[in-house]
């Protein structure tokens, strides 16, 4: 009677045991890449002393405070040569971003650019990175200045977009949330 009562409470306390298990643990969150400084730099490909630097610098990230500055003016009639990094500064050393994470998963990403009340355009140069779906990144890129003015250049990087759209060139997209949504304003063509 006594090895029954055993037997019986050792069976139990293995079922209790091998029926709990890990299965109800959800699957770790993966944060979203920390961006604290955005550089956009802009070559006058017919002359390499004329660049415009447009820099965004979040130090808690691009969804806290940021300070933007555009340094230099875009000539008018020249052609530009877009480059573009992304980087956490408060690693040591820092994250490059745009090329340890969003490039090699541009399937994920998308860069929207827009311009106000300027004469400047953009398209996504062939070499540009491509997505599965065909449309290109946004890495890659290349401005022409048109006539003397001032105004806004605003880049945004939208991550898991529901669907993106190079046609326009400056690109859409629907659904995604925005890693980065910059306005740099007081930008010059002269």
């Amino acid at each position: 009677m006594k090895s029954t009562k055993f037997f019986i409470g050792a069976i139990f306390c293995l079922t209790l045991v091998t029926s709990c298990s890990d299965d109800d643990t959800p699957p770790p969150v993966l944060e979203e890449e920390l961006i604290t400084n955005v550089i956009l730099t802009f070559a006058n490909v017919a002359d390499a002393t004329n660049t415009v630097i447009m820099t965004s610098v979040a130090p808690d990230g691009q969804d806290g405070a940021s300070t933007e500055v555009v340094e230099g003016s875009f000539k008018a009639n020249a052609t530009y040569s877009l480059s573009l990094a992304l980087t956490n500064e408060t690693e040591t050393p820092a994250d490059d971003i745009l090329n340890d994470d969003i490039i090699p998963e541009a399937d994920e990403h998308f860069f929207v650019y827009a311009v106000n009340d300027m004469n400047l355009t953009m398209t996504r140069d062939a070499d540009d990175i491509d997505a599965a779906d065909g449309n290109k990144l946004g890495v890659k890129t290349t401005w022409d200045a048109g006539a003397a003015g001032t105004g806004k250049v605003n880049i945004t990087l939208v991550h898991e977009p529901e669907g993106a759209d190079d046609s326009d060139e400056w690109g859409s997209v629907t659904g995604g949330s925005e890693d980065l949504n910059i306005t740099f304003s007081g930008v010059e063509i002269k």
